[in-house]
């Protein structure tokens, strides 16, 4: 079951860069919110904006959200350490432990743009994922979560991410 897990693992890294690299090739960078939109969001997005008690991160929330993101989305970054800030990171370490070892997975980073922070513990985040420094998957719309004073990745803005270049079959975690 572990070698079938970490296989999954891989070839959701592998999907990732692959994915990302179409969806960037077939974004429309216009502003025009009207009609479908065929972007890359997470749907988790809807949910915070929608929360009028929201409001720009402080200093020291936004340094936190971004540390978060930075090193869970660093592919050098052992697993353990990631599994360490997202939201239920012990249900993802099979995962990541699979992606550590996946090269592709490994060229990967991300910045983060803004933080906005809701009054019951979440925050939108603005953020970016790169490829060997270069933007694959550009202005997506996140969350993070604090937990016992720690702000993680959510979950649901990993599951999503996944969610792009799965094969529909299910991630342990998500």
């Amino acid at each position: 079951m572990r070698v079938s897990i970490t296989r999954r693992a891989l070839a959701v890294c592998g999907s990732m860069a692959v994915a990302a690299a179409v969806v960037t090739g077939c974004s429309d960078s216009s502003d025009d919110t009207s009609g479908d939109d065929t972007s890359t969001t997470s749907s988790v997005a809807t949910t915070t904006t929608a929360t009028a008690e929201a409001a720009s991160a402080d200093t020291a929330t936004t340094e936190a959200v971004t540390a978060s993101y930075v090193t869970f989305f660093d592919g050098t970054t052992p697993a353990a350490t990631r599994a360490g800030v997202v939201e239920n990171g012990e249900n993802f370490l099979p995962a990541l432990e699979g992606m550590a070892t996946d090269p592709q997975a490994s060229a990967t980073a991300a910045t983060v743009e803004g933080v906005t922070v809701a009054d019951d513990g979440t925050a939108t985040v603005s953020w970016t994922l790169l490829m060997n420094g270069a933007p694959v998957l550009p202005d997506q719309s996140g969350e993070a979560i604090e937990e016992d004073g720690t702000w993680k990745v959510s979950a649901a803005t990993f599951c999503a991410l996944l969610a792009i270049q799965g094969d529909g079959s299910a991630v342990p975690g998500c």
